[in-house]
Formats: C-alpha cells, structure tokens, sequence
C-alpha cells in the first residue's frame, strides 16, 4: 500500500478527505507546520505528498521550499481553488508540483493521485472490512504522543493498534487483550522500559510475547543493557516506516509454521 503524506489545517473538509484516502493508502496527517513536517519526514519516506492550500499563505512557502530543496524525489499534489493555488504559481514550474482545482468529489482525488503515482486504481481497495479480520495486534508503549501517533498513523492500515503512555498502562492493556508484538520505549518516568519488560514477562500471557526496544538512548551500557533482557530486537529513534514494517515482516515471518 502506497505512503501518502497529507499537509494542511485540521479543519472538516482536511479529516473528511483524509478519512476517505485511509481507504487506498497509509495516510500519515500533519498541520502546516514546518518543524512538524521536518520531524515527520525524517521517519517517513512517503511515496506522494498532498497539501490542501485551504487557509495557506505566504508562511506557508517554507513548506514548499522544505519539499523543492530536500525532497525533490517525491511528487507533491497541490489541492485548491484557482485563487489559492494563484500565490504558488512560482513552484508549478518544477514538475515536482501538480495543482490540483478543488473537485467535487472525492473519487476525483483518488483518480488524479493514482495517475500521479502511475499505478493502477482500485476501487474496492478499501471496502472489504473483512481484512480486518485476523489482523496481527501491535502495542506501543511510549511517553511521547507525538512518537506515539505518528506510529499509529504508520501502522493502522496493516494492524490494530493498542497505545499506552505507561508501562502500567501497557500491563493494563495485555491484560485484557494479548498483543502479538510490543514497541517499548527505554526511557519512561517512574516505570522505565527495562522494568517494563520485566513486568511483562511476569504477566500471564506475557511471556513470550516479542518485544522491541524503540529508544533514543545509544550509548554503549544502556545497549548492553538492554540485550541482555532479550528482546526480539532494538531500534533508535527516529526508525524510518521501511525499518519497522521489516522488523514487524522478519518476526512475524518466524511464527508461522514451517
């Protein structure tokens, strides 16, 4: 499933038509932000980049120059009215931008992003709620809701995903349903991943449920540290979407029967 990158203001019409292409893509949504977008983009290569223009102005060049000097490898579909798309008519002359006039319907969006994307459409994609069925659960357990999100957003189209923002929180939530993966931050207050995990293991149903130390703690004692509690595997932040779905793919990989 193609990765698409959707920047605007969170007003209705952004969630509805973000909503709608959670249908075909893994869409992860950001505000005009420009350090928000830098954050994001450093762990997320996304295949298209849509901005909705409603409310943009001239701060919002910084966005487009971010994308032209830094991305120029990625296409950027520009979604607006004639008179919005009128003051970044300067950036249509890199083929990188595609304006795109407001349509009025939302299958219009779809059409004009698959042809972007030189892939072909398909419509039922995301109509079938039985793929749901028998998805792998995966649980995140962090203290930053910003890491936490975009993680989520990275994730819920393949697996059903359980947040917690404590190690008690996470035991709360295996105790009730077993997930079949865990995302651990190393560094918590008051119950720290490595307590974490050890609570875990004690937990009925929790002992041998693999467990992947997400952290941005990289010197030499903590890693060692951390290696020996055995977990399935250790990631330093920011770990880009190609490394988590490799990492999800490899350890799933190994509990299927032979």
């Amino acid at each position: 499933m193609k990765r698409l990158f959707f920047i605007g203001k969170f007003n209705t019409s952004f969630k509805d038509i973000s909503n709608y292409l959670e249908k075909y893509f893994h869409v992860l949504m950001c505000v005009d932000n420009l350090e928000m977008m830098k954050g994001l983009l450093k762990i997320n290569q996304p295949d298209l980049v849509v901005i909705s223009l409603i409310g943009m102005g001239e701060e919002s060049r910084e966005i487009f120059n971010e994308l032209k000097n830094n991305y120029s490898c990625i296409p950027v579909i520009c979604m607006g009215t004639e008179g919005e798309q009128e003051q970044f008519q300067e950036y249509y002359r890199v083929s990188q931008f595609k304006p795109l006039i407001s349509p009025d319907k939302y299958d219009e969006i779809l059409e004009y992003i698959y042809n972007v994307l030189g892939v072909k459409g398909d419509s039922d994609k995301g109509s079938d709620d039985n793929k749901r069925v028998g998805r792998k659960t995966v649980l995140l357990v962090d203290d930053s809701a910003m890491l936490l999100r975009t993680m989520n957003d990275m994730l819920k189209q393949k697996y059903d995903v359980q947040i917690a923002t404590s190690g008690m929180k996470a035991l709360a939530l295996i105790a009730k349903k077993r997930p079949d993966i865990i995302f651990l931050d190393y560094e918590m207050p008051v119950c720290d991943g490595k307590m974490t995990m050890k609570m875990i293991r004690e937990q009925e149903g929790g002992e041998d449920i693999p467990i992947v130390f997400l952290t941005g703690v990289k010197d030499k004692q903590h890693i060692e540290d951390v290696l020996k509690l055995k977990p399935a595997g250790y990631l330093l932040k920011p770990a880009s979407a190609d490394v988590i779905y490799n990492i999800l793919d490899n350890i799933f990989m190994k509990q299927e029967p032979n």
